[in-house]
Order: structure tokens, then C-alpha cells, then sequence
């Protein structure tokens, strides 16, 4: 593992910190090249972005608190502010991004969700590009395997384990290929972030099994019953728009 790229005197550069600016810097990259076709103001998507950004920082790194409260005490609890090195969740994140997003719609007295089909893809790459960075950080890993692609973590133990983060990046680098292939023939606006909230959903709720968690209810975890919330949420939305969506289909020969 390699948590900590380089190291400048006692400035640390931290391998996951890394990856999660160039899952920001990449998908920023490629939704403003795509802008100008989809009629989208580009000033207004640089400050939307840095609202985004700034609130997925918070809103991860906060919920990440919160889940895994007993890891800081009253000894360390500035480490609550060190958000260089790990220690997020993926969902808090989204979740704060998507209520600034919003927000600032409101604000600007622009559409929402055509906007957000248009970054969702992105999320998805930039999550892939992350999920490398945890397994770089040495968290995020799996439960104990003998397969033979099983890797030791040094930072936990010596016994080799199913190298989840590598599975999360290459599910999340699927969904990504898919949602920009149906983006291209999408039904409504919406449509490819609601494909996202399913396609996701089904992925995180698998990997959970291969994951060390605690689990919450029954044998499910905190991440899988939001991956179920989100993949309900997907489908009901594909549902209430399923009669555009009749319509826009090619009709049968």
C-alpha cells in the first residue's frame, strides 16, 4: 500500500487525496467540453462546481464522522478536520452535492436534472478513479480470501483479502461506459441519473457481502440499505416516466 505518495519535509501528499482530485479535475474536464452542445452556461457550471465540490468534501467527510464516531476521541479530535487522507463517505458526499446543486438552480432559475444527466456519468468515473485511492490508502478492503487475487493490507493485517476497492473501481468504470452509451438516448430529463441511482445501488448492495462492515438490520449495512433506498428511488422514477418512455421507444416491426 502507498498512503502516502511523496513527502515534502513534513508535508505529507497523501495517495487518496490525489485520486480524489483527479476524479473532480477529470469529470469537470469532460462535462465542459460537453456544455456548449447541451445549451448549458459555462460561468454557471464553474460556480456550480465549486459549490459542489467544496459540499461533497463536507458532506463525505461528515458522514464518515458520524458512522465511525468511536475512532475519535477526545485526545484527537482535530483528526476530524484532516480530510487529506481518507476517511469519507461516498453517500454523505452525493448527498450534500445534489442539495447544492439544487439549491443553486433555484437560485439561477435554471432546469436540474437535464444539467445532471449531463455530469452523472462523470460521478461514476470519478468514483472508480477514487476507489483506486482507498486501495492505495490501504481502507474500503474486503473480508478474508484464499483466492489467488487476494491481497495483504499491511495497515490491518497479514491475511489476504478480497481486494474490494479494485472491484468498486471496476463496476464504477461499467457504469460509467453504460451511462454514456444510454445517455445518447435518453427519455427524459433525469433519466441517466435515475439509471445511476439503479445501477449503483445493485453494485454497492453486492459488494457489501465481500466487505468488512457491521451490519445495521438483519444482515444488511448502513451502505446496503441506502443502496436499496437509491435503487427503489431509480425505479420509481424510470416507473412515473414510463409512459415517455413507451413513447420514445422504436416501435416494433
Amino acid at each position: 500500500m502507498y498512503p502516502v505518495l511523496f513527502q515534502i519535509g513534513e508535508f505529507k501528499v497523501y495517495s487518496y487525496g490525489v485520486m480524489l482530485g483527479l476524479a473532480f479535475a477529470v469529470g469537470i474536464y469532460f462535462v465542459m467540453k460537453e456544455a456548449p452542445r447541451h445549451g448549458i452556461n459555462r460561468e454557471h457550471l464553474v460556480e456550480a462546481f465549486i459549490i459542489i465540490i467544496v459540499l461533497a468534501i463536507i458532506g463525505s467527510r461528515l458522514a464518515y464522522v458520524f458512522l465511525f464516531w468511536d475512532s475519535f476521541s477526545a485526545a484527537n479530535w482535530w483528526r476530524i478536520l484532516d480530510i487529506r487522507g481518507g476517511g469519507h463517505v461516498f453517500y454523505g458526499g452525493l448527498f450534500a452535492s445534489l442539495l447544492g446543486a439544487i439549491l443553486y438552480c433555484r437560485y439561477r432559475k435554471t432546469g436540474f436534472f437535464m444539467p445532471l444527466d449531463l455530469v452523472t456519468p462523470y460521478i461514476a468515473l470519478g468514483y472508480s478513479l477514487t476507489r483506486i485511492g482507498c486501495f492505495l490508502n490501504g481502507c474500503c478492503y474486503g473480508t478474508v480470501t484464499d483466492l489467488p487475487w487476494g491481497v495483504v493490507f499491511p495497515v490491518v493485517d497479514g491475511l489476504t483479502r478480497h481486494p474490494t476497492q479494485l472491484y468498486s473501481s471496476a463496476a464504477a468504470f461499467l457504469i460509467f461506459l453504460l451511462l454514456l452509451r444510454l445517455k445518447e438516448r435518453s427519455y427524459f430529463d433525469g433519466y441517466v441519473f435515475a439509471l445511476f441511482l439503479v445501477f449503483y445501488g445493485i453494485y454497492r448492495f453486492a459488494i457489501e457481502f465481500f466487505r468488512v462492515e457491521e451490519s445495521l438490520l438483519w444482515f444488511m449495512t448502513v451502505a446496503q440499505l441506502t443502496a436499496a433506498l437509491m435503487v427503489a428511488g431509480g425505479l420509481l422514477a424510470l416507473l412515473w416516466h414510463k409512459r415517455e418512455i413507451g413513447k420514445k421507444l422504436p416501435a416494433g416491426r
